[in-house]
Parts: C-alpha cells; structure tokens; sequence
C-alpha cells in the first residue's frame, strides 16, 4: 500500500459509507473483511496506522470494490494524511471501531450522532450475556463486541420483569434493541420520569399504556 496512505483513514472512510459501499462488495469479499476485521479488533482495535491487522483489513476493502471506488478511498485516505497529520485516524466521526461494529456485529450505533447514545446506554447498569438469551430481552453489543442485558430488565438475580418482556415486544426490542433501550432509560412525558424507574412500583398499566401510546404514533 502507499506509504502516504493512511489505512485508519481509509477504514474510516469506509465505516462513514457503509451503507453504499457494503452493497459494491460481494458476499466472500464481505467474509474476508469481516475476518480481517475480527483480528484487528482481537489484537487491540486501531493499532498503528501501518500495523498489520489494520493495513490488511484496509486491502481487503480495496480489493472488494470497484477500481474506481477504491481509488477515490486511496486518494481520499492520502489527502488526509496529508493535511492533518499522520496520526489522523477519523473521518467525519467515523473511525476504525465504527467498522468494526457494523461489519461484525451488525451494530448501527456508529459514528458522531449515534455513537455517544452508544455510550450513553451502554454507562447503564447492565449483565453480561455469553450465550443465548430471550429475545424479547434488550441486548446491547459494546464497542469491542461484548453483549450486555440492561439491568433494569430484572427483578431479581436473572429473573426478568413480566411488564419488561411485554413492554419490550410492543417497541419492537428484537429489532431495535437500542431504541428500545432509550424508552426505557430516558426521561418520558408520559410516566413523568424514566419508565425504567417505575418498575416495581406498581405502575405496569402505565408503562403498558405508555409503549402503545408510542406504537399509535
């Protein structure tokens, strides 16, 4: 690769396209990316812009695509590194881990909007999952791939609240987990606090009607 190519720029690049430029590459193309990808994330995220993980994740992208495409991330990816330095790692917001993200755990969660809502639900008490879970429970996948259950959702040790599993199949939790857990986190005209906070307090008729109220809408 060109040594004035930086491949966390390009990366970038791509993770802020991703939506156009997944449809350009051909399902084996998509597989070698994400097993790239998975050994840049195993070996500790971005590393140095000329690591290996990173460089080979970055020609794995070039030779799925379109000649054209790839050369418009080539030179995109040289004009960075050479106005804001090589230690340039974003574009836009969107950076390796944002890559990552979408390719190997399907998480639309990325880049400077949505990646600090990430963040923010994810600060929230929360338990591990390692294996299959309910899926009428939320899970939330973190920036290096861990899954992890919103705490609130239980009552007691690993026992879900009834009203929770109810309430998550009316906001639609198995296909939106994250907007799902925004409802449940976030200050709600409805409940007059954070419908999370009302669970246990003999309030589920509320947060009942309140989750339709938002189907209606």
């Amino acid at each position: 690769m060109n040594p004035q190519v930086n491949p966390q720029v390009m990366l970038g690049a791509v993770a802020a396209d991703w939506p156009r430029l997944s449809l350009l590459m051909a399902p084996a193309a998509l597989d070698t990316l994400g097993e790239r990808l998975e050994r840049l994330r195993a070996e500790g995220g971005a590393g140095a812009p000329g690591g290996g993980a990173v460089e080979e994740a970055a020609r794995a992208v070039l030779d799925a695509l379109p000649d054209e495409e790839a050369s418009r991330l080539r030179h995109g990816a040289a004009d960075a590194g050479r106005f804001t330095g090589a230690g340039a790692a974003t574009v836009s917001g969107y950076g390796v881990q944002d890559l990552c993200m979408l390719v190997l755990d399907g998480n639309p969660m990325v880049g400077p909007v949505l990646g600090p809502v990430r963040d923010r639900l994810l600060a929230a008490p929360a338990l591990p999952v390692d294996g299959p879970a309910d899926p009428r429970l939320i899970v939330l996948t973190g920036v290096d791939g861990a899954r992890w259950a919103p705490a609130f959702q239980y009552e007691a040790g690993s026992m879900p609240w009834p009203v929770v599993l109810e309430v998550n199949d009316l906001l639609g939790a198995r296909t939106d987990p994250w907007g799902a857990a925004d409802w449940w986190l976030s200050a709600n005209a409805w409940t007059g606090t954070t419908p999370a906070g009302l669970l246990g307090r003999a309030r589920d008729p509320e947060l009942l009607g309140a989750a339709r109220a938002l189907g209606e809408w």
